[in-house]
């Protein structure tokens, strides 16, 4: 088998068919084969870098190889791209490819991707929903957001209330006012369907360390499912003196990229949940080795899913293989909304939890009606 070409669906920023609730452009790859099997990936959020990368030196790589020799690929191109930086569009452009790799080699076997790393640990993924929500404001109507939420079956559900304040002081200090005003859809939470819904609190990486650990002291009676990314990336020494002021789980996440970063991260000792972002951090081969080191310290991996449906079943097939699962991340307001505009096969939560998926290698194709839509541009780069 070759890869012939590669193919790359971008989607008008404007367009209802990708519509997201922050400034996120997905990029869906499709790769040929002299088979006639196409691979399906996909990546975020700056299509005009990621797409430049796949058109250009990942082409000039890959095209004309065996996308089921996916070992080799990575790394030669991890090879390739260490030497500018192992980082940025060009790893995330990489991590589309990997994807689309396994779901040909899944295709190609007949079996989904799940079994090809090993088999099902489970039977149902469970879930938590991260709260971007067209219907409810987290932080104006927390309990409507909450009950809903139990209503389906969902017992845990991620919020932000904080991060308004990062940018009067750029994350420096944060006032009392201010702090007691993050608290409240937290306690509103708590105080009326009380242990029946985990709450974890995202920080997106904006604050300096003596306002994350007066954050973190003031979440931490609240007995938060996780403090997330309280701190900007790169300084784990850091995080380090904040986990010492608190007995809240840390978190971190897609902001690191790649096995190693992650294994920094896992030696402090200060990290108690591993969250890395397939579509990032180098496909379902780097985000399977990440969570093999965080099984070997006893340390549970919730996958990140804040992307466009392929990424949502790269995450569903993880999760039911990965032994030391903590919860997937899931988003009812896109799994159960625009996802369904891009695939023949969408995956939804019921009852709280997400059914493993069926068919070969992703278990799911692109909507081939779109590569005509006036809201995509199609750009293909073939073997000469």
């Amino acid at each position: 088998m070759q890869i012939t070409a590669i193919e790359t669906i971008t989607y008008d920023p404007d367009s209802s068919l990708t519509d997201t609730e922050r400034d996120i452009g997905i990029t869906t790859l499709r790769m040929h084969t002299d088979e006639g099997l196409v691979g399906l990936g996909e990546t975020f959020p700056f299509p005009e870098l990621e797409t430049a990368a796949l058109h250009g030196p990942i082409a000039r790589q890959v095209l004309g190889a065996d996308p089921r020799d996916i070992q080799g690929l990575r790394d030669d191109l991890a090879t390739y791209f260490n030497y500018y930086g192992h980082a940025g569009a060009e790893w995330r452009a990489v991590s589309a490819l990997d994807i689309a790799c396994w779901d040909l080699k899944g295709k190609a076997a007949g079996e989904p991707i799940y079994q090809l790393l090993g088999g099902k640990a489970r039977d149902a993924i469970p879930t938590y929903n991260t709260s971007y929500d067209q219907e409810y404001d987290f932080m104006t109507e927390p309990v409507a957001l909450a009950e809903s939420l139990l209503e389906q079956g969902i017992t845990s559900m991620k919020i932000w209330p904080f991060d308004a304040f990062a940018t009067k002081t750029r994350g420096q200090r944060i006032s009392t006012r201010d702090l007691e005003a993050g608290l409240e859809p937290i306690k509103r939470i708590q105080e009326t369907v009380g242990d029946t819904m985990d709450v974890a609190i995202e920080f997106h990486g904006l604050w300096a360390l003596p306002p994350a650990k007066r954050l973190v002291r003031a979440v931490e009676p609240y007995d938060p499912l996780w403090v997330e990314d309280v701190i900007r990336k790169g300084d784990l020494d850091a995080y380090t003196r904040l986990a010492a002021d608190t007995d809240a789980p840390m978190c971190v996440s897609e902001r690191l990229i790649g096995r190693y970063e992650f294994r920094q991260a896992i030696r402090t000792g200060a990290i108690d949940v591993v969250m890395p972002d397939p579509c990032w951090t180098g496909g379902i081969s780097e985000t399977r080795a990440i969570a093999e080191l965080a099984e070997a310290e006893h340390l549970p991996v919730a996958p990140h899913n804040s992307g466009g449906p392929v990424l949502h079943a790269v995450d569903a097939h993880l999760a039911t293989t990965i032994p030391n699962l903590f919860a997937m991340e899931t988003i009812r307001d896109r799994y159960d909304g625009w996802h369904r505009n891009l695939v023949t096969e969408p995956l939804s939560v019921v009852d709280g939890e997400l059914p493993i998926p069926d068919g070969p290698g992703l278990g799911t194709t692109f909507e081939e009606s779109l590569l005509d839509h006036p809201d995509t541009t199609v750009r293909r780069t073939e073997l000469d």
